[in-house]
């Protein structure tokens, strides 16, 4: 006989979890925004593939204390041994945008985040 304890359906819980591991609602909204951004940023990379073959993409949750300015993105250019990095700022562009207009929101701010590194 298990000596483990199950939860049962009698006001303690659930038995398993709510959804499975591979379906989309299981994924948190920070799992779905990454999965969103970088989809977008590959797109991108397959259009300039010369411009965009050392820069990387990272997601932050919200822009450092010490900006001045509010923004979606931030290019960080390479410095040292360090690649050129495209930053978008996650919390600020969910609040900024429905669920609906999201991906549009975010495609935007790519492509504003990758005209400024070409025009850098």
């Amino acid at each position: 006989m298990s000596t483990r304890r199950h939860r049962d359906r009698h006001g303690r819980g659930l038995r398993s979890p709510l959804f499975r591991a591979d379906v989309p609602a299981r994924l948190d909204r920070a799992d779905g925004f990454a999965r969103m951004a970088s989809a977008e940023f590959a797109r991108l990379k397959v259009q300039e593939p010369e411009l965009l073959a050392e820069v990387v993409l990272a997601i932050d949750t919200v822009p450092p204390v010490n900006s001045t300015e509010p923004s979606f993105g931030r290019v960080f250019p390479a410095s040292g041994d360090r690649p050129t990095h495209i930053v978008l700022y996650r919390r600020v562009i969910e609040s900024h945008s429905t669920s609906a207009q999201r991906q549009s929101l975010i495609a935007e701010v790519v492509a504003d985040q990758v005209d400024i590194l070409r025009n850098a």
